[in-house]
């Protein structure tokens, strides 16, 4: 769906991109987890593309939401019941979309005193459009802890995924910032840290476990 603009103004970028526009994102950010920075061209790395990758939180929300059913089912001992689903799953939502937005939020705050002024926005474009496509690549896990259960073998797949994940976030960044093997490495680990604040915060606020 495109928002009209008024008359004689620039035409208003689609707040969702279309099905191949998502695809073609989705393969720029493989190319650079597999290592080849011509990724980065098939990202709309425009003022316009920057603030579109949001929608990318859109996109990944049947995956993430595929995980807090898993959680709530196999681990949660029946909280969504006694709770409320309302509660219970908003609470997800909460968590999971402060940990996306909270690392953007503080590398735009310090992205001109740490040199990273021209870098902000491929990163943050391919970080999005990458965590998207991450979210979907690795939802058959949560189908499979659902249908199996949680066991040894299931704990070890997890652990597993969350380690590809983290490796592959790392290839995505140190390509997508121009080989910084540093910065790479700091803003992963600052995202895996706002994950923890985040969810830590909303545990906090709701008394609801969701980890």
């Amino acid at each position: 769906m495109k928002l009209s603009s008024p008359a004689g103004s620039p035409p208003t970028p689609d707040l969702v991109p279309s099905i191949d526009d998502i695809v073609r994102f989705f393969s720029g950010a493989a190319l650079l987890m597999a290592g080849r920075a011509e990724g980065l061209k098939r990202l709309d790395l425009s003022a316009d593309g920057f603030w579109q990758s949001f929608s990318a939180i859109v996109v990944a929300l049947p995956p993430i939401a595929l995980s807090w059913i898993e959680f709530e089912s196999v681990q949660g001992e029946g909280r969504a019941t006694d709770m409320g689903p309302v509660a219970v799953y908003g609470a997800h939502a909460l968590a999971d979309v402060l940990a996306w937005v909270l690392p953007i939020l503080v590398l735009m705050l310090v992205a001109k005193p740490i040199g990273y002024s021209r870098k902000i926005v491929p990163l943050v474009v391919a970080t999005n459009w990458g965590g998207a496509m991450l979210a979907w690549v690795f939802a058959p896990y949560w189908l499979i802890v659902l249908l199996v259960g949680m066991g040894g073998g299931t704990a070890l797949l997890g652990a597993l995924v969350t380690l590809a994940s983290i490796a592959l976030t790392v290839r995505l960044i140190f390509f997508a910032t121009g080989k910084d093997l540093g910065g790479a490495v700091a803003v992963t680990i600052l995202m895996i840290v706002a994950a923890l604040v985040s969810y830590g915060a909303v545990m906090d606020l709701t008394g609801i476990p969701l980890i």
